[in-house]
């Protein structure tokens, strides 16, 4: 007789950044990018009164970050970054879903984000989402990588 297997999808908490968070998410930054933000980049987000920043917990560590900036009715996703033992599980789907969620309850009427062109994952998960190629910024980033500006009509 063959036993039935029921995988259970982990629990996720997603909460605001704390200071004592920014150790993690620099060492996760670091590996995930080319030109990673740097610790006191981070530190400035949690000072910005405009930066609605937060991270995923999993299995008791952080497993990926997302920050969203809103001025007036307008939101710009400045960073979302999932810890690669985290990736092609779902979770960076859950943080677009929860800044969106968030978005549409500060009542943000359109988000835009910048994302590197070769990022195809990125891409794909923006488009999933309903976000929209509107432009490109050449050499936007400091290895001269181009950027693709993307928005949501919420």
């Amino acid at each position: 007789m063959q036993k039935n297997i029921i995988k259970m999808e982990s629990e996720i908490e997603i909460r605001r950044v704390r200071i004592d968070d920014i150790i993690t998410i620099v060492e996760i930054e670091k590996n995930s990018y080319p030109d990673p933000w740097s610790e006191k980049m981070f530190e400035r987000e949690l000072q910005l009164e405009f930066s609605n920043f937060f991270v995923a917990i999993e299995d008791r560590e952080i497993a990926g970050y997302i920050c969203l900036w809103t001025v007036s009715d307008e939101g710009h996703l400045t960073n979302i970054t999932v810890k690669e033992k985290f990736r092609r599980k779902g979770l960076g789907s859950r943080l677009m879903k929860y800044i969106i969620d968030i978005s549409y309850a500060m009542k943000i009427k359109k988000m835009f984000l910048e994302v590197r062109a070769s990022n195809f994952p990125a891409l794909s998960l923006y488009g999933k989402f309903g976000f929209k190629k509107i432009d490109v910024r050449k050499k936007y980033y400091s290895n001269s990588d181009d950027a693709v500006v993307m928005a949501k009509i919420l």
